[in-house]
């Protein structure tokens, strides 16, 4: 059988106007490489008919982490602690979420892509923690990008539940803003000692899960071996297993 074939929503940094660039941090692509995947880079596209033709293709979608969308998206006015993505990119990875779960294509979000697909889909974030969470963990280290690891309780039930094996978890933790309310259509699958969301997962959809941590930053660990296995079960249509 081909190794399916995986797109994975890139960043997008402008330096002018009329030019810019298009980026990915290695590891997502490794990490689902080495799962038995053929990854592949989505650009920014702009039309959900841009979108739709390249879902197509596709037998899976991956959105990827980064810094924050513009909080008006979800209502909100922006803070000074929000450091802002490219328009570009988050316009763009609000197609690919949609429109993977309109064609019905296993979707896995990281990060800033569990929030896409939340607020995608009509849920609300946490802007700023701890400031808006007095007394939670400390989800993310200074200086930036340095993981504060935690246990994580796994939600009975769910379709994380399952495929991971566990009720409990260890994972790692760069983010700084995390889902509010949920969105209509998602259960939340996982939470922090704090009560803070950890993943979410749409209940109409086979394989559409989102998780705050970096899994593709901890590839040789048990539950990121677990988690990709089971995206690419769904995506090849096999019984998603632990």
């Amino acid at each position: 059988m081909a190794a399916p074939l995986i797109g994975i929503a890139a960043s997008f940094e402008r330096h002018d106007r009329n030019d810019g660039t298009v980026r990915l941090w290695r590891n997502y692509p490794g990490y689902l490489a080495a799962a038995g995947s053929l990854p592949v880079l989505l650009p920014p596209i702009e039309t959900r008919e841009d979108a739709r033709a390249y879902i197509a293709r596709l037998d899976g979608l991956v959105l990827t982490g980064g810094r924050d969308m513009d909080p008006a998206r979800y209502g909100q006015d922006r803070r000074s602690t929000t450091t802002l993505e490219a328009p570009e990119r988050v316009k763009a990875d609000f197609l690919w979420a949609t429109t993977a779960h309109e064609a019905g294509k296993p979707v896995l979000a990281i990060c800033l892509g569990m929030q896409v697909m939340n607020v995608a889909f009509g849920g609300t974030l946490v802007q700023h923690l701890p400031e808006d969470a007095p007394g939670c963990l400390q989800h993310e280290e200074e200086p930036e990008g340095v993981s504060h690891d935690h246990p994580v309780r796994i939600e009975k039930g769910t379709l994380l539940h399952r495929v991971l094996g566990l009720e409990t978890a260890v994972v790692n933790s760069y983010h700084h803003q995390a889902v509010a309310s949920v969105a209509p259509g998602f259960r939340v699958a996982a939470t922090a000692e704090d009560g803070i969301v950890e993943a979410i997962e749409r209940i109409d959809h086979p394989f559409y899960i989102g998780v705050q941590w970096h899994p593709e930053r901890a590839g040789a660990s048990d539950v990121s071996r677990r988690l990709v296995r089971a995206y690419l079960d769904a995506v090849r249509g096999a019984p998603v297993k632990a």
